[in-house]
């Protein structure tokens, strides 16, 4: 009759010393760690100026008015926020809308600048280049092969520099 009283004795003290402090820890890392951690990872900086907007309301009207009315007064404020938050969404899509206005302009530009390009005859094109390279000198660019000459095979006047 001793023997089951001992276990049961020993059981009731292993889940007393060791089953429930770990349960007990297990359920303080979930909330205290995990569950912090996504709060902290879903958390904006409008949350935060609101959340902290809504308190110094709340604690603001708490010493003039009774809470309810304080609570009513951070409601309307969290109101307002959202309508700034509304305008300035609004006024986002516009900037977006005139940048994609600008660029489906470039793009119209782009095209008929390349269709005009296409549409060019090539012989145009060859007398365009023409007269855009300069016309070539009759005389030679270094006259002067010598090495016992003014500038050692340079032209006088240009100064070389040693490196």
């Amino acid at each position: 009759m001793t023997e089951p009283r001992r276990s049961r004795v020993k059981n009731w003290w292993r889940k007393w010393s060791y089953e429930i402090p770990l349960a007990f820890g297990d359920a303080l890392w979930e909330v205290l760690v995990v569950q912090f951690a996504t709060f902290l990872s879903r958390l904006t900086l409008r949350r935060v100026l609101e959340f902290f907007a809504i308190a110094i309301l709340v604690i603001a009207f708490a010493q003039t008015f009774p809470i309810d009315l304080a609570i009513l007064f951070a409601g309307d404020t969290l109101m307002y926020l959202e309508i700034v938050v509304i305008i300035r969404l609004a006024a986002g899509r516009e900037h977006l809308l005139h940048a994609l206005r600008l660029a489906a302009q470039l793009a119209r530009f782009a095209m008929r600048v390349s269709r005009a390009a296409v549409n060019q005859p090539v012989s145009r094109i060859n007398r365009l280049r023409a007269r855009r390279t300069p016309a070539r000198s009759a005389r030679p660019r270094n006259p002067d092969h010598s090495d016992d000459g003014r500038g050692f095979a340079t032209p006088w006047g240009i100064v070389a520099t040693a490196s």
